[in-house]
C-alpha cells in the first residue's frame, strides 16, 4: 500500500509498481480499487494499465461496480473518468497557485508545510529560543566561524532541526540562506519585498551572510575542516602551505606541504607565540582603528525602499507585456535595467551587513579571555586578517624555540 502517496503527484509509488510487475509476471489476475480515479490520475498511467490488462486479461473491480477494460465502452468510460480527474487536479493546482501568489503579494508566509525553524506554527511569531541561536549563527558566520562550528554550537545548546534531528553543516547553510529569516517574501524564486512577520535578522545581515556562503572558495565539508591553528594558514619559508604531522613520540608538528623532509617544527610553541602576538596587538589602545572603514556606509533604509520599488517595477513590466502595452524588446530592456540596479543594491546591502572579524576581540575588556573563548575557526580568521605567518628552519642542532624563526608580516599597521 502506498500510504500518503497521491496517484496525481507523479512520485514513484513502490507498491503500485510491484503490482504491475506481478501482473506482468502472471501472479495477479485481478485488481480491486476504491475508484478508477484513485488508481490512476494521470492518463499515461491509465493507457499503460489498459495495455497491460488487455495483454494479461486482467479483471478490474471498483467499489462502485466492475470496470471492464476489455470492451471499447469500458475503456472509453475509464478514459473519460481519468480526464475528468486530471482536469480537477489542474483546477485545484491553479487555485493553490493563485492563493500562494496572493499570500506573497500580501506579505504573508507560505501556508501549510513544515514549521520554519525560528518561528512558531503559522510563521507569524518568533520562537525566541531558536531565533536567538539563529542570530548567533549569523553573527558567528560573519565573524569567521564555519558552518561545522555553528552546527556544533546549536547542537550543544539543545537546538534541533524542524524534524528533531541534530544539525549538520548543510542544514545550517540552508537555514542561514532562508530569506524568511529576514522577513523577505519569496514566491517561485522571485522576491516580493518585505513580509508581515517579524524578522530574525535585518535584511543587510542576511544579504551579507548569503554573499559569504556563496563565495566559491568557501569549504564546509568535514573532510576539509581544520583542527589546528595554523594548518593551511601559515607557509613554509619556501612558499608552500604548512600542514600538520606528528613525531614518533606523538608530538604535533608543522611541516612543509611540498617536501616531507624540508621543514618540521614543533607546533605548540609556534601556536603560543602567534596567539600572544594577536592578543598583544589587539590589546593596544589603537586597536579600534583596525575596525575603521573609510567613508560613510550606505543608508540601508533607502536601499531597501529602492529595492522594493524596483521589484514592483518588474511586476508592472510583466503586466504591461501581458496586456500588450509593451513589446518583448521593451520588456527585456526594462527588466535588464531593473535587475542590474537591483543586483547592485543587494551587493551594497551585503557590504553594509558584514561584521569585522576582529570586532569582538577589539571591543573586549579582556582580549586574552575573549581569545581563549573563541572557537578554532574564529581564531584562524582573526590571524588571517591580522598577519601572514612564515616558518623558517630552526637551525642545526637547535634545542630551544627561537621566536625569530617565525616570521610575521602584518597585514594591518603594526
Amino acid at each position: 500500500m502506498d500510504n500518503d502517496t497521491s496517484a496525481s503527484s507523479g512520485k514513484a509509488r513502490p507498491a503500485y509498481t510491484r503490482m504491475l510487475a506481478d501482473v506482468e509476471a502472471g501472479r495477479v489476475g485481478a485488481v480491486v480499487a476504491w475508484d478508477l480515479d484513485r488508481l490512476h490520475r494521470r492518463p499515461v498511467e491509465l493507457e499503460h494499465f489498459i495495455d497491460l490488462a488487455d495483454r494479461h486479461r486482467l479483471a478490474l473491480a471498483t467499489v462502485g461496480g466492475n470496470a471492464d477494460l476489455s470492451t471499447d465502452n469500458g475503456r472509453l468510460f475509464a478514459r473519460i473518468k481519468g480526464a475528468v480527474a486530471r482536469g480537477e487536479i489542474e483546477r485545484k493546482s491553479a487555485r493553490q497557485k493563485r492563493a500562494n501568489l496572493q499570500r506573497a503579494e500580501l506579505g504573508k508566509p507560505p501556508a501549510g508545510g513544515r514549521r520554519a525553524v525560528g518561528y512558531e506554527p503559522g510563521g507569524m511569531e518568533l520562537r525566541e529560543f531558536e531565533a536567538a541561536l539563529i542570530r548567533d549563527g549569523y553573527r558567528h558566520l560573519l565573524a569567521g566561524a564555519s558552518l561545522r562550528g555553528i552546527a556544533a554550537q546549536w547542537n550543544a545548546a539543545g537546538f534541533t532541526t524542524a524534524v528533531g534531528g541534530a544539525w549538520r553543516p548543510d542544514g545550517v547553510r540552508y537555514t542561514l540562506r532562508n530569506p524568511r529569516n529576514a522577513a523577505i517574501v519569496v514566491h517561485c524564486g522571485q522576491e516580493y519585498g518585505a513580509g508581515a512577520w517579524p524578522a530574525i535578522v535585518p535584511e543587510h545581515t542576511y544579504r551579507a551572510a548569503v554573499a559569504l556562503l556563496d563565495e566559491p572558495s568557501r569549504r564546509t565539508t568535514p573532510t576539509t575542516a581544520r583542527r589546528y591553528l595554523l594548518a593551511g594558514l601559515a607557509r613554509c619559508h619556501c612558499g608552500a602551505v604548512v600542514i600538520t604531522g606528528r613525531t614518533q613520540h606523538g608530538q604535533r608538528t608543522y611541516r612543509c606541504g611540498r617536501s616531507r623532509g624540508h621543514l618540521s617544527r614543533g607546533a605548540v610553541p609556534i601556536d603560543e607565540l602567534v596567539a600572544a602576538l594577536v592578543v598583544a596587538r589587539l590589546s593596544r589602545p589603537d586597536a579600534a582603528e583596525l575596525l575603521t572603514v573609510p567613508g560613510e556606509g550606505p543608508d540601508v533604509g533607502v536601499l531597501r525602499e529602492e529595492a522594493s520599488a524596483l521589484r514592483a517595477r518588474l511586476g508592472e513590466l510583466s503586466d504591461l507585456f501581458a496586456d500588450g502595452a509593451i513589446t518583448a524588446a521593451q520588456l527585456a530592456r526594462g527588466t535588464e535595467r531593473a535587475r542590474t540596479r537591483l543586483d547592485a543594491i543587494e551587493r551594497q546591502m551585503a557590504d553594509a551587513g558584514r561584521i569585522p572579524v576582529l570586532g569582538e576581540l577589539v571591543t573586549a575588556d579582556d582580549v586574552r579571555a575573549t581569545w581563549d573563548a573563541l572557537d578554532l575557526d574564529r581564531r584562524r580568521a582573526a590571524i588571517d586578517t591580522l598577519m601572514a605567518v612564515s616558518l623558517l628552519p630552526p637551525g642545526r642542532g637547535a634545542r630551544r624555540f627561537d621566536p625569530e624563526t617565525v616570521r610575521i608580516n602584518w597585514r594591518t599597521p603594526e
